[in-house]
Formats: structure tokens, C-alpha cells, sequence
């Protein structure tokens, strides 16, 4: 309510929470906030897997729960520099309200702000993923080539509305599209993508690999990813074995 008080003076408010806190203020976010249509930052920590935070504080639902309030932005970075351009972004550019859910730990391999969805081309599968899993994706993809695999990486930045255009197009040029998330299979991104894809006349390889439907456990970041087969290696295996199959 404080920051809804701020919003309609004409300020504009920076909320900093946990993800699993954020949850309880769902009907906040939506009555308070999105139905006044009022201009609200959610800077989400702990967005995705958080290791030893234990279970109680991964950030596996938010995906779901933001991305169902009407006229929300939600905004995915994948290192330090593009947080800082991000809320940048939400604060001086967008209306409404606005997450900017980031993840617990140090960046990763990919630590640029291209701006850009095509992050590497590639003509055999599209891989599609954002926030910190980014660097799985790029793992896996380099595996990958050493199988004569080319992959095409789409890295979305805003998850909420979907710009579905660059994955469509991708998606026509290679025929099969894996979607790598960090996220609870239900509300995940690739349950919309993929129905956006049908709807468009797509007909060639869809799968995802998520977090699955039950909580997960406590454990290390990187004892997670291989638990949920999200972790580089098993992601090479999982996407060549689709292919291999069907």
C-alpha cells in the first residue's frame, strides 16, 4: 500500500523482496498495484534456485504468479550489467508494474548486454531460455557442436509480454525448439510459447525441461541443475536424444 501511496504522488517505487516473499503479496500486487495501473518495480531476489537458502527460498513460482497479473512487465536479466540497465529500464521506461526477478550467486559465463534475441546462430534446433540459465544454454550448446549440432540460442530478456517473433522465426529455420527454464513446470514460459507456436501453424520438435511439479530440495546450486537434468551435460544429452527420436 506504501508503495501504491508513492505511485499515485507521481514517484516512482522500488520494491526489493525475495521471490517466495513476493508470494504473499500476490493480492497486493494485483488489487493495490496492477488493477490501479500503477507504476511498481518488483526487484524479485532470488529468483530461480538459490542452493544453500534452502528449500523454502527457491524462487520457482514467480514465473507463474507474475506473469498472470494483467499489464505486468517482467524483465529477466543474466548478470550484474544488465540488472543495473534493467531497472534502469523499468523505472525510466516502461509504465505500470514492472519484476526485475534476478538470481542468488555470481555471474556466469556470459556476462555482455547485447540487447539482441539472437544470441547465437545455429541451423539445426533453437534452444530459448533467460535470467541466469542462459549460461546452461550456452554450455549445452557448445557440447552440442561437438556432435556436428549447430544450435540456434534465443535469449529473451522480457519474459512478460512475450515477443514471440524472434522464436518463430527461429523456429521455422530449424525445425525444433528447446525451452530451459528455472522455473515450476506449471505457469513455466513454455507452456505459453508452445501454444503459441501450434496456434502459428508450427509443427516440428517442441520440449522443455523445467523444474518440474514438486518443491525442490535443499542442495547446491550445481547439485540441483544435474538433479533436474538442467545442468549443461544433461542438457546435451536430453536435447540429442529428442532429436534422435522424435
Amino acid at each position: 500500500s506504501m508503495a501504491g501511496g508513492l505511485a499515485k504522488q507521481g514517484l516512482i517505487p522500488v520494491v526489493a523482496i525475495y521471490s517466495t516473499f513476493l508470494q504473499r503479496a500476490f493480492d497486493m500486487m494485483m488489487q493495490d498495484v496492477a488493477l490501479l495501473h500503477l507504476h511498481v518495480v518488483f526487484a524479485v531476489d532470488r529468483a530461480g534456485l538459490v542452493g544453500p537458502d534452502g528449500e523454502t527460498h527457491h524462487g520457482e513460482f514467480d514465473v507463474g504468479y507474475l506473469r498472470q497479473i494483467p499489464g505486468m512487465t517482467v524483465l529477466c536479466p543474466s548478470n550484474r550489467l544488465e540488472l543495473r540497465k534493467m531497472l534502469s529500464r523499468a523505472i525510466y521506461d516502461c509504465t505500470g508494474p514492472v519484476a526485475v526477478r534476478y538470481p542468488r550467486g555470481e555471474d556466469g559465463v556470459y556476462r555482455q548486454s547485447l540487447g539482441q534475441p539472437v544470441l547465437r546462430e545455429g541451423k539445426d534446433l533453437t534452444i530459448v531460455s533467460y535470467g541466469i540459465m542462459i549460461n546452461e544454454a550456452i554450455a549445452a550448446a557448445d557440447l552440442l557442436s561437438g556432435n556436428d549440432l549447430r544450435a540456434e540460442i534465443i535469449k529473451l530478456d522480457r519474459i512478460c509480454p512475450l515477443d514471440m517473433g524472434p522464436v518463430e522465426a527461429s523456429a521455422k529455420k530449424t525445425g525444433a525448439v528447446f525451452v530451459i527454464e528455472d522455473c515450476a513446470r506449471q505457469g513455466s514460459l513454455s507452456q505459453e510459447l508452445f501454444s503459441a507456436l501450434a496456434s502459428d501453424g508450427f509443427d516440428g520438435k517442441c520440449a522443455a525441461r523445467n523444474l518440474g511439479d514438486a518443491f525442490v530440495a535443499h542442495g547446491s546450486r550445481d547439485e540441483l541443475l544435474r538433479e533436474r537434468g538442467l545442468d549443461a551435460h544433461s542438457l546435451a544429452d536430453w536435447i540429442t536424444e529428442v532429436l534422435a527420436n522424435g
